[in-house]
């Protein structure tokens, strides 16, 4: 009866929350707009079933910088559910200049397309951008294309071409894992096939910016201190569980072959979950951080890895265009091939090269710097809005 009570407790006030308290706010925001603007500005509804933690991440600048881009650039922002958003559309979406929209990957194709279909038709004349926070590179529904004037991705394919061909699965990575090691998609609902996106779209797909601005990762660099990098008692550690699903593939080859490197290195390798605390301790104590694919390119442990000082070693990522762009291949990570072949050659090259490695963990840093440091978010954000 207790929990029951606290839940009903919870569901409250996360209501007045999203019903009242952020109107309220959204309307004190626009006085407060205009006070600095004179008028100038867009007001923004943030539309999203707020499904997906990970990919709700894309919208945390929108709060992180408030109070910049109101007094700067007159923009306010309102985020909504979208359950109050579709049972009236036209009314609910009236206040506003321009719309974004982000749906969680597990809504079905036909629904997805049916809610950008019914945003569009509500907001004639507006600008609908919407929001892809997926973990990987693909666009897992085209039909809505057509329904947006911007499509945003955390990162995307640097050769926009790549769009224009199917995929088995959700995305290139699963395409390469079902080519290489025959792995089926056929029964999955979500991932059992990409579909090409029509050529007079492409120009439509933007990138925004990454998990740099996740907050977790915005926190990890506040209270990161960016001195040289100390002696380190660990060489390797790569933390990265292994599920039983077709990520087996891209990360259960890591193990065995830096197992090869015990005896003349020092490698860590653990696959249970452990605090937060343990996890960044263990990487501010390694010198090199290998971070396999997931469920897409970019994790949060690539990040986290040039944040401790570690220096990144990663399968290639020359096909993805990303802001801000950690991943300049031996400047500020190293690339290996995805079936890990070089993965024991290189990491034990740049144990040995100390200062080659630092080099590189010094200009990894350097980028994040000078993104969170020098308007990385503002010009993203400027280039999407236009």
């Amino acid at each position: 009866m207790t929990t029951r009570v606290a839940q009903s407790a919870r569901r409250v006030i996360k209501n007045l929350h999203r019903r009242a308290l952020l109107p309220a706010r959204f309307l004190s925001d626009q006085v407060l707009a205009k006070m600095h603007n004179r008028g100038a500005g867009a007001r923004i509804g943030v539309v999203s079933d707020q499904s997906v933690y990970t990919s709700e991440e894309q919208f945390a600048p929108f709060q992180a910088y408030r109070s910049e881009l109101r007094s700067r650039q007159g923009l306010t922002f309102l985020p909504m559910h979208l359950s109050d958003v579709m049972w009236g559309p036209r009314w609910a979406l009236a206040p506003f200049d321009v719309i974004f929209v982000k749906l969680g990957f597990r809504m079905a194709r036909r629904e997805a397309t049916q809610v950008l279909k019914d945003i569009r038709a509500a907001t004639l004349g507006k600008k609908v951008i919407y929001f892809d926070g997926d973990d990987d590179l693909c666009i897992q529904w085209p039909e809505i294309l057509p329904f947006v004037d911007l499509y945003v991705k955390k990162h995307a394919f640097k050769d926009r071409t790549c769009y224009l061909q199917p995929y088995i699965g959700k995305s290139n990575l699963t395409d390469y894992v079902h080519r290489q090691f025959g792995f089926s998609f056929a029964s999955d609902a979500i991932t059992d096939e990409s579909f090409p996106v029509p050529r007079d779209e492409l120009s439509k797909i933007r990138v925004g910016w990454n998990l740099a601005l996740d907050r977790k990762i915005v926190q990890l660099y506040r209270n990161t201190r960016h001195e040289e990098v100390a002696p380190r008692s660990n060489d390797i550690v790569c933390r990265a569980g292994v599920p039983n699903d077709w990520i087996r593939f891209l990360r259960g080859g890591v193990e065995p072959v830096l197992r090869r490197l015990d005896g003349r290195f020092r490698v860590l390798t653990p696959n249970q979950r452990v605090t937060p605390d343990v996890y960044l301790r263990e990487m501010r104590d390694s010198k090199i951080c290998v971070s396999p694919f997931g469920y897409g390119e970019i994790c949060w442990r690539d990040f986290e890895a040039i944040l401790c000082g570690c220096l990144l070693v990663k399968p290639d990522m020359s096909h993805v265009e990303t802001h801000p762009d950690i991943f300049e291949e031996y400047r500020t990570y190293v690339p290996v091939r995805w079936d890990l072949s070089d993965l024991e050659e290189k990491c034990s090259y740049y144990l040995t090269h100390a200062e080659e490695r630092n080099r590189m963990i010094a200009a990894a840093r350097s980028v994040l710097r000078d993104f969170y440091e020098n308007g990385g978010f503002a010009s993203r954000f400027a280039e999407i809005l236009g």
